[in-house]
């Protein structure tokens, strides 16, 4: 998982952006991804003043810290591929939300090694996924939204 820090520091992308966020918005403007609606919809409620704005390169993915009543939930959203959302609860202390991104990170390596499936069959605690539906995109993302939000209270 890459934060903006990391980004600017490697050979990645070079001097061509200041920001995630301007990495961010540059790839959603440039065509209509599958997830490009769970994308801004994340974004948009993206809590930037605790985390910036984190990626991953494989497959691209962008890590996404949104705020509960109770809890911090850490997201997990593909730009174009056919996976669920992957979702990691963590309690409001910055402390706990460092050792759950050092996790995350864990979790990341564990599903490129092993595979998604070797990953959800060890029944990670905290952690829900939400499924896609394509057979209709307005309908599936008004079904995933709903799925969400009743998630993160």
């Amino acid at each position: 998982m890459l934060d903006e820090s990391q980004l600017q520091h490697s050979n990645i992308l070079p001097n061509i952006f200041s920001s995630t966020e301007e990495l961010f918005n540059d790839i959603l403007l440039k065509r209509n991804y599958k997830h490009s609606r769970q994308l801004r919809f994340l974004a948009e409620r993206h809590l930037r003043s605790v985390l910036k704005l984190r990626f991953v390169l494989s497959p691209f993915s962008f890590v996404f810290l949104l705020a509960g009543h109770e809890q911090y939930h850490l997201i997990l959203e593909t730009l174009d591929t056919e996976e669920a959302t992957y979702i990691w609860h963590v309690s409001k202390n910055k402390s706990d939300l460092r050792e759950a991104l050092r996790k995350i990170d864990d979790d990341i390596h564990i599903i490129r090694q092993h595979g998604r499936q070797y990953f959800l069959d060890t029944n990670p605690p905290s952690f829900i996924r939400i499924m896609h539906d394509y057979s209709d995109e307005k309908k599936g993302f008004v079904v995933w939204r709903d799925m969400l939000e009743e998630r993160l209270r």
